[in-house]
């Protein structure tokens, strides 16, 4: 029997309203996700989160080779946004790993969004659950990930 694994939670309040924080967060992860944070072999060119239930979450490197890190499962702008994470503790995409990173977005008052981030579903990862637990949990991982988009929304407020 697989021990449940708990989720990460983070969340960070920015200076701009519901909808610049969606749209910050998917349309424009590029100029936030920490650089070093991508599975190429070339640097990131670009992040792409395709706006649609079914879209790809994926990594354009400079050299024009792609990286895929997941799949969008709910896209309802400017609330909410679920993706897979298919990257396993190889830092390789596998189609048979599926986890799962929810961000919501809530008004913490006028003009100021409330970005709550959960990854759960770190069962998936088996025998690597809790070493991927860890890292997810460490400072460098979502919580130096959304201290980055909340620099970059301060920054665009």
């Amino acid at each position: 029997m697989t021990r449940a694994i708990p989720a990460i939670r983070r969340e960070v309040t920015v200076g701009v309203g519901r909808d610049r924080a969606f749209e910050l967060f998917t349309s424009d992860m590029t100029s936030w996700w920490p650089p070093a944070h991508h599975i190429g072999s070339a640097p990131i060119a670009e992040i792409v989160v395709e706006p649609f239930e079914g879209g790809r979450w994926f990594t354009r490197h400079e050299d024009g080779s792609e990286t895929d890190t997941g799949v969008v499962t709910a896209w309802q702008p400017p609330d909410l946004l679920a993706v897979t994470w298919q990257l396993g503790a190889d830092w390789r995409h596998h189609d048979d790993l599926v986890t799962t990173v929810e961000v919501r977005f809530s008004e913490a008052g006028p003009g100021s969004t409330r970005v709550e981030l959960e990854h759960r579903d770190l069962e998936a990862f088996g025998e690597s659950a809790e070493a991927m637990h860890g890292t997810f949990e460490s400072d460098g991982a979502w919580t130096a990930t959304l201290a980055a988009y909340a620099a970059v929304a301060g920054a665009a407020s």
